[in-house]
């Protein structure tokens, strides 16, 4: 089992039970509602909630106050970052950094070889992605010309 905290970071990574869905959902879809607006994609609240059923899920914590989520799926020799959310006011802190650097932590430990994720090809945060290594992930490119598949060695 792998630990869920570095004790010299500000955040603190707690599992996330079914009784913290309705935040997942909430601080996802809120992120989320500009890209779905200019791509015009419509929110799924129902499979959001099948996806969150079945993905490891995280909550991320400062002060004890939850301002972000890390939901998990392992696939073969990859781990999938399902989503990577951090609530508006918490952004640019080290926040997302600190699930990245987690996640690598996380699959190394379990001996897989790679991580993976999707990011909408306007969000920002692909920026950060790419600071930490990831690079496009070839045929698996693009669904609809509107997302980037990106992949990271373990």
């Amino acid at each position: 089992m792998f630990a869920l905290n570095d004790l010299s970071s500000r955040f603190h990574l707690r599992a996330a039970g079914m009784d913290d869905s309705a935040f997942a959902e909430t601080l996802t879809r809120t992120n989320m509602v500009g890209y779905y607006t200019r791509h015009r994609l419509t929110w799924a609240g129902e499979f959001f909630l099948a996806s969150y059923r079945q993905s490891e899920n995280y909550i991320l914590e400062s002060d004890g106050e939850p301002i972000g989520l890390l939901r998990l799926t392992e696939e073969g020799d990859s781990l999938h970052i399902r989503d990577l959310q951090i609530a508006s006011g918490y952004r640019g802190q080290g926040a997302g950094t600190f699930l990245l650097n987690t996640s690598h932590r996380w699959a190394r430990e379990r001996g897989l070889r790679e991580l993976q994720l999707r990011v909408f090809v306007d969000n920002p945060a692909a920026r950060l992605y790419w600071r930490m290594g990831y690079r496009l992930a070839g045929p698996r490119l693009a669904q609809l010309g509107l997302i980037r598949h990106m992949t990271r060695s373990v």
